[in-house]
């Protein structure tokens, strides 16, 4: 009779267990999914799981460089699989890293919701949204010619905008402050008065990002970005790039023989002519999309509010992965 009762106890607190951890399971409704993951519905969910499953099963949780010399990486390992032992299954691990990049929480409450340690849940995000950035950077790309041509938004079709190709634009991401003097002087924006890291993107007339840059210090100057991040090697012949008036790269652009479009500036003179606020204000209509597509970036919420000290090195893939999950979207630009 004991023994019966007991093992009545053991099922009910395995299934208060179960009920109480959060998993993919309660994802139901297409609304949940883009809630807690960024995703459009459940089948994106599925097949993004679908594609990365075999290497999920395989991946290798960090586990720090403490006690090693210096340049030797640290995995957990065991006789049959790599990694520790699972308590999360496939679906769970890229459930929690997407939950991290769309709603910004943070670990412990993470791991609470999960059913783990805070150590664990670190471990997983370390290692995943590298992984993620890894499989998912090649949604970033730069469509063939043709391909663009015959997608272009109605108001691309006019001269100078038919061969438009990148509109680029550079975003700030709040950073806690860091103790390093020296870190500290190079990502303070003067912009944003704040600790700051900025990245280049460049969208498609159609909103879609072609090109995400290596996450850099607030202090360097949107110029400096462009000529460092690699974009101008991305650029071919006769393309045209739309820019801000912050961005005086002309003769860098015309070194890959390629335009720059930026609004006129009224520099030596007292007003503007007519034609100069006419141009103005068409490059402004269509420059517009990538604030627009930088705001999409951002409803992923680490990338809205402060990223903390311990996200830092995974400051590079963040932006990667949320800009390849939006282009999973549909088009900013109507057709």
């Amino acid at each position: 009779m004991n023994t019966r009762l007991q093992l009545d106890v053991v099922g009910l607190k395995l299934k208060l267990k179960s009920q109480s951890q959060f998993s993919h399971n309660k994802l139901l409704k297409d609304s949940k999914v883009l809630f807690y993951t960024g995703l459009r519905n459940r089948k994106a969910f599925e097949e993004l799981y679908s594609h990365m499953a075999p290497k999920l099963q395989r991946i290798r949780f960090w586990r720090g460089p403490s006690g090693l010399p210096k340049g030797v990486r640290r995995f957990t390992k065991s006789p049959r699989k790599f990694g520790p032992a699972r308590k999360l299954g496939g679906r769970d691990l890229l459930l929690m890293t997407l939950m991290k990049l769309r709603l910004g929480l943070l670990n412990e409450d993470l791991a609470d919701r999960f059913n783990v340690s805070t150590s664990t849940c670190s471990r997983v995000l370390t290692t995943t949204i590298k992984f993620l950035s890894s499989e998912l950077k090649c949604l970033i790309f730069k469509p063939a010619e043709e391909v663009l041509k015959a997608n272009l938004p109605r108001r691309f079709q006019s001269q100078p905008y038919q061969n438009v190709r990148h509109i680029i634009d550079c975003t700030e991401v709040f950073i806690e402050t860091p103790k390093n003097l020296e870190v500290k002087a190079q990502t303070w924006s003067n912009y944003k008065h704040h600790q700051t890291v900025k990245c280049l993107v460049s969208i498609t007339p159609t909103g879609h990002f072609n090109f995400v840059s290596e996450a850099w210090g607030g202090r360097i100057s949107d110029k400096q970005l462009t000529q460092v991040s690699g974009f101008l090697g991305t650029l071919s012949r006769d393309e045209v790039v739309l820019a801000d008036r912050g961005f005086p790269i002309a003769e860098d652009v015309a070194l890959r023989h390629a335009h720059l479009l930026i609004p006129p500036g009224r520099r030596g003179t007292q007003q503007m002519t007519q034609a100069q606020i006419l141009k103005t204000k068409q490059i402004a209509n269509r420059r517009i999309f990538v604030e627009q597509a930088i705001r999409r970036l951002k409803t992923f919420r680490i990338l809205k509010y402060e990223v903390p000290i311990t996200l830092l090195p995974q400051i590079d893939s963040i932006p990667t992965v949320c800009a390849a999950l939006c282009n999973l979207y549909p088009p900013l630009v109507k057709y």
